[in-house]
């Protein structure tokens, strides 16, 4: 009679797993993306705004910032977008913190990782313990890195370095500052963002 228990209680455990696994990802939505406002922030109808999870793209000035911005608005303006919320529902500035989905055809497509296959994000390393996806969007990036797509070809450009830094030092500076001028040639280290400089662990010199 032992036996009849134990089962229950695998088929209860087992019930339970199913559920759960059901629930990994719940989308939001459907909503209209009507506004993009960079690479990785866009408006929806209702209202809200929504910070791309586990992505950074280029800020205004920055290289690559016109073509990141321009390839999510080819993605999904005045599309139907699904969301999924990360493990934080927010960021510091109010914005919601979501993966974006777009459903073409029957078929699901995260925008994060098309982004960041493209060259036009790069991962958000700084938070990766609060990213749901993050070992999926890292995997994608390897190739965009290897084959130097987007934001990785800006680094091969100097002219295209924002804030540049030394291997020797853990200061970052603006290519004209009179420290920047002292760098060897095989120590330069070449920022195209401030969070870039600051996400390898440096502290900007005052100029």
């Amino acid at each position: 009679m032992a036996a009849k228990p134990i089962f229950l209680i695998f088929f209860i455990v087992f019930i339970s797993g199913c559920i759960t696994g059901s629930a990994v990802r719940e989308l939001e939505g459907p909503f209209l993306a009507v506004k993009v406002v960079d690479g990785d922030t866009l408006d929806l109808n209702d209202g809200s705004r929504i910070r791309m999870s586990g992505i950074n793209t280029p800020e205004t000035g920055e290289c690559y910032y016109k073509e990141a911005k321009e390839k999510l608005a080819g993605l999904v303006l005045n599309k139907e977008v699904h969301l999924e919320r990360d493990r934080s529902d927010k960021d510091k500035y109010g914005r919601l913190l979501r993966y974006i989905y777009l459903n073409e055809s029957g078929n699901e497509i995260l925008v994060n990782a098309v982004l960041v296959k493209g060259g036009y994000a790069r991962v958000y390393d700084k938070y990766k313990s609060d990213t749901k996806r993050y070992g999926e969007l890292k995997k994608v990036e390897e190739k965009a890195v290897e084959n130097r797509l987007g934001v990785w070809g800006c680094v091969d450009n100097k002219k295209n370095c924002l804030y540049v830094g030394s291997k020797d030092s853990d200061k970052y500076h603006t290519p004209d500052c009179k420290f920047s001028k002292k760098i060897k040639p095989e120590n330069l280290v070449c920022f195209y963002s401030i969070e870039d400089a600051e996400e390898d662990g440096r502290e900007f010199s005052g100029c």
